[in-house]
């Protein structure tokens, strides 16, 4: 060790000692800190109100006392698995936090209303996401494929029966069906996601007032009678001015949270490998 002209080394090593020393008892401080969990009021507050708002009543004084060691516990675990860097490198809490930041991204968002003018233009130029689908009431006649040999020709020979049968007579006709046998105000993709886009599109022709068939669907075989239709339309600005407000929002909202994210994202330099450096059969 190299000595400072004019001092004693003794006074150099007592010096040196200290400081060791006093990192010591420094770091030492700031475990010891690290291992006390402090519960506040304002936290048990927060931990009866969860309860509250679960289960509708106050928790007694020993279910508030199995809450509070829970959070205990879990605040203890959690300082634990940062001690043993367990949050490094798992694609889950990295995950999490990212959520966690976007979410505090949005809701610090300060977004104003949109000017109602602002709301008319939007429903102007984008009136096709706000168009009213067809809606159509029906019953059905089902007949499956398994024990028929032509399932279709059963069906023209209960045509007949059906337009001729008396008002709920058609229930007897057919075959048992795992779903309902009448549909009132079905929308096209909702009558495609219970039979088939085929089904879908060719009870949107079927004259109203008439049974039709045979149709088939996904399931089989139908005879289908069409009681109602609505056609499709494009509704008045007044009856959706309140949806078309909340979507004008959130898209303005989506726009602010990206516009924050990416000025987190300017604040990093991005590094990427260059083409060929990772190919192992590059030159």
């Amino acid at each position: 060790m190299r000595v400072i002209r004019g001092t004693s080394p003794l006074l150099v090593f007592l010096f040196l000692g200290t400081a060791v020393f006093l990192f010591g008892r420094w770091q030492d401080q700031a475990e010891a800190e690290g291992r006390v969990v402090s519960v506040s009021e304002d936290q048990i507050a927060a931990i009866r109100q969860r309860w509250v708002a679960q289960w509708g009543r106050e928790p007694t004084p020993r279910e508030l006392r199995g809450l509070i060691d829970d959070a205990v516990r879990e605040e203890i675990l959690y300082r634990e698995a940062r001690h043993l860097a367990l949050d490094r490198n798992d694609p889950i809490v990295r995950r999490r936090l990212a959520q966690k930041l976007t979410f505090m991204l949005e809701d610090n968002a300060d977004v104003p209303a949109p000017a109602a003018e602002d709301v008319e233009t939007h429903f102007a130029v984008h009136a096709d996401r706000y168009r009213v689908p067809r809606r159509t009431t029906f019953r059905h006649v089902f007949l499956g494929d398994d024990g028929r040999t032509d399932p279709a020709a059963d069906a023209v020979d209960l045509l007949d029966e059906a337009r001729r049968g008396r008002d709920g007579a058609w229930r007897d006709l057919g075959d048992p069906f795992i779903l309902l046998r009448e549909y009132a105000d079905r929308s096209d993709q909702e009558i495609a996601e219970l039979f088939g886009g085929r089904f879908a599109a060719a009870l949107s022709d079927v004259a109203v007032g008439r049974w039709h068939g045979p149709v088939r669907s996904a399931h089989g075989t139908h005879l289908v009678l069409v009681m109602g239709r609505t056609e499709p339309r494009t509704p008045d600005f007044d009856d959706v001015r309140l949806r078309v407000a909340d979507d004008l929002l959130a898209i303005r909202r989506r726009a602010q949270n990206q516009a924050a994210i990416q000025a987190v994202r300017e604040r990093y330099e991005v590094r990427l490998p260059v083409a060929g450096d990772s190919d192992p059969g590059g030159g």
